[in-house]
């Protein structure tokens, strides 16, 4: 009798799906009841009516060229000029001309690591995504930084717009997550002066406004520095945000942890594997694949709290927008500052739309 036994694992199904038509679908979300449907009718109309009376003010009557205010002398429409003659400054700041290959290099690197990101497959690890999440950042500051071999010194008071806020959204992201993960570990720790100085940590953080917390960073941190150190804004202001972030990092990740039952520890202990090991082979991996739609959610917190830094001085891509609007050239109507920001606001927009579809994607894997 001849036997056969499969070499290779069969590929999972997904879960039927019964397939509904398009229309009754559609019928089912903005008509279910007589009172939604009216809701829905009026809403279709509002959207019409201020989406028309927008696409007047951003296409139609909007001004394209023009190197100064006297290209927009009116309010009736966008003024897209203001956008396309303050590219530089938007992008990367004030970073030198001769030197601007490394900024592209940077930003080429950064939308190849996302392509694969999002198009790896399915049985692809996240903790490779999640390491080059955390080495990403340290080779750029490597790079925009300079001084190591032919590179000259860019200082980081030279970064600005776009620029800055890619280097500071990647760099609090790959401090605040292993910081995050130590604070969560420590408050599960069986020492009770680290698990409560994790707790006050965690909890007192997460109790003040990361406003408050830039401008201790800016205006009180150095009064109690040593005499000598001179540390610059940007660094503190970095700072503010990896501390932040790693407390609300550290309630996800503790999260996490919890979604993995006290049993499998157990026999992780009974087949002889240390306790350190059997966090890293046991507990972690199945704890940071739990929690990667919250990291995600953090990833756009964090790029929507970058706007905060031109609160405090740093030039990020809201203080490059307004900074244009200041300038002798801008200097007019209010329609050009608007414009700005409604470009601002139609880019982040995008960015954390599409992180915020990558999120769900995750979470249907699951």
């Amino acid at each position: 009798m001849t036997r056969f036994v499969r070499q290779t694992l069969i590929d999972p199904r997904l879960v039927p799906v019964v397939a509904t038509p398009a229309h009754i679908r559609w019928r089912r979300t903005w008509f279910p009841t007589p009172a939604m449907g009216l809701l829905s009718l009026l809403l279709l109309a509002l959207f019409i009516v201020f989406g028309w009376r927008f696409f007047q003010w951003a296409v139609v009557n909007a001004q394209w060229r023009g190197s100064s205010s006297d290209a927009c002398p009116s309010d009736a429409g966008a003024c897209w000029a203001f956008v396309v003659a303050r590219w530089k400054p938007w992008l990367v700041g004030d970073y030198p001309s001769d030197q601007l290959w490394r900024a592209w290099t940077c930003f080429i690197a950064f939308a190849l690591f996302w392509t694969w990101v999002v198009r790896r497959s399915h049985a692809a690890s996240m903790q490779r995504v999640l390491l080059g999440f955390i080495a990403l950042p340290v080779v750029f500051f490597l790079v925009l930084l300079g001084g190591i071999g032919p590179l000259p010194v860019v200082a980081p008071t030279r970064w600005g717009g776009l620029l800055l806020t890619l280097v500071v959204t990647l760099a609090t992201f790959a401090t605040a997550l292993p910081v995050g993960l130590v604070l969560a570990l420590g408050r599960r720790s069986r020492l009770p002066v680290v698990r409560w100085l994790c707790t006050a940590f965690v909890e007192g953080m997460r109790s003040v406004p990361l406003l408050a917390v830039l401008f201790i960073a800016a205006t009180l941190l150095p009064m109690f520095l040593p005499t000598g150190w001179n540390i610059d804004l940007f660094t503190r202001a970095l700072a503010a945000f990896a501390l932040f972030n790693a407390a609300m990092a550290a309630e996800v990740f503790r999260g996490g942890l919890q979604t993995v039952g006290r049993g499998q520890l157990e026999a992780a202990t009974t087949v002889g594997l240390s306790d350190f090991a059997a966090l890293r082979l046991v507990v972690l991996p199945q704890a940071v694949t739990a929690v990667v739609p919250a990291l995600v959610n953090i990833m756009i917190a964090v790029i929507k709290e970058t706007t905060l830094l031109s609160v405090i001085g740093v030039n990020d891509l809201l203080g490059a927008v307004e900074n244009g609007a200041k300038s002798p050239d801008w200097i007019g109507e209010s329609n050009i500052l608007t414009s700005g920001h409604v470009f601002l606001a139609l880019a982040y927009l995008a960015v954390c739309y599409g992180l915020s579809r990558y999120s769900r994607r995750l979470e249907a894997r699951r």
